[in-house]
């Protein structure tokens, strides 16, 4: 379902487009994940960050790449020329992942412009969509390799 949502998504009002990530963010943390896959696609992980204004929890569903013990993501925001509001949370020292109904601490680490070729291919494997959203934007789309901690 996400596979047709998320060509379109760049479209949507910021509004909607939080509250569909709302949506399957709780989806995901009440059925385990499972249900949360089902609907929306695999290889998601949840990160929870604190949001550095208002320093409540957020919780954000991520399309990831393995890559050895660790998990990549794209800052892509569906393609728009805003990097997403999570991005700017990951400064906070409480950084959670949950994968496959395992939550863990996590360590972020930004990848280089050098890597980037690298790790896209991974993403494009997992979700071609991307290769679309790098298309939609003239953004330098960061790329976040989160290890457990």
């Amino acid at each position: 379902m996400w596979r047709l949502l998320g060509k379109t998504a760049h479209l949507w009002p910021s509004w909607l487009y939080k509250i569909i990530s709302k949506t399957h963010s709780k989806i995901m943390r009440l059925n385990h994940t499972y249900l949360g896959e089902m609907i929306i696609g695999d290889q998601i992980l949840l990160l929870e960050t604190l949001g550095n204004k208002t320093n409540k929890i957020r919780k954000t569903p991520l399309t990831y790449a393995n890559h050895n013990e660790d998990y990549i993501v794209a800052a892509s925001y569906s393609g728009n020329d805003k990097t997403p509001d999570w991005f700017y949370n990951l400064s906070s020292n409480n950084l959670f992942i949950t994968i496959n109904n395992k939550r863990f601490q996590a360590s972020y680490e930004l990848i280089g412009s050098s890597e980037k070729e690298y790790f896209w291919n991974l993403l494009d494997e997992v979700y071609p969509t991307f290769q679309m959203y790098r298309n939609r934007t003239d953004r330098d789309i960061p790329l976040i390799k989160f290890s457990k901690a």
